[in-house]
């Protein structure tokens, strides 16, 4: 790599850094993660813009800290009273998963010089920038709802990615929607066990036998386009 490459390397990181360190420093604790999912739409939109790779490797790492510091001190603190960390792990995933358009848009770029492991992170970076907000809204589900609450809360986030893969027509992201979906449902139907009134054990297998309809129905309508991704 040319000492010219290295400069602009470390100019970038310098900038980076010194943004994140104002965020990490400068914002309440419960809002760092959104400071720093902020960052990550940031860095994704200059890669987009200017599509220097520096820009997509420092989103790809403060992607990984923002995970570490949701799971370590929002997830930590979220019974805590007069604690904002839920609001701020709510939107950090948010701004996360608005990232993800961003990432569809600069994969498959080619940047020259990098070592396999950064030039196979360049040429799909949407893959973690998906799966990471999914599983961490998963697990605020878990942590947050209990029984059949958190069940629903999970189908429905399963049901949101599953049409939003359809139309990113990204196989890795129907395939996760769908296992949710799967998981949902039979977990659903080990939930109706505890329920002591037939009427509603009855009411919620109905409900099943229709969650159950509308995931066939949409891949019977949508066989076709699924064929090759499935």
């Amino acid at each position: 790599m040319s000492s010219n490459r290295l400069l602009e390397y470390a100019l970038a990181t310098m900038g980076t850094a010194t943004i994140a360190a104002l965020v990490w420093f400068e914002t309440d604790p419960e809002w760092v993660v959104a400071g720093c999912a902020l960052l990550v739409v940031a860095l994704m939109t200059t890669v987009w813009l200017i599509g220097h790779e520096i820009f997509l490797l420092q989103a790809m790492a403060v992607l990984g800290i923002s995970a570490f510091r949701i799971s370590m001190h929002n997830f930590y603190r979220l019974n805590e009273p007069f604690s904002s960390s839920l609001t701020g792990a709510i939107w950090a995933i948010g701004l996360l998963a608005v990232a993800v358009p961003l990432a569809f848009l600069v994969r498959g770029r080619q940047f020259a010089g990098l070592p396999p492991w950064a030039a196979a992170i360049t040429r799909h970076p949407e893959q973690p920038l998906f799966f990471v907000p999914v599983i961490l809204l998963v697990v605020l589900f878990f942590l947050k709802l209990s029984g059949f609450k958190m069940t629903m809360a999970w189908f429905g986030e399963g049901f949101v990615v599953f049409i939003l893969a359809l139309w990113a027509k990204e196989r890795s992201f129907r395939l996760t929607g769908l296992a949710l979906m799967m998981l949902c449902i039979g977990k659903l139907g080990y939930d109706t066990l505890s329920f002591k009134d037939p009427l509603v054990r009855t009411t919620a297998w109905i409900g099943i036998g229709l969650l159950v309809l509308v995931v066939s129905f949409l891949y019977g309508k949508n066989r076709e386009a699924l064929r090759d991704y499935l």
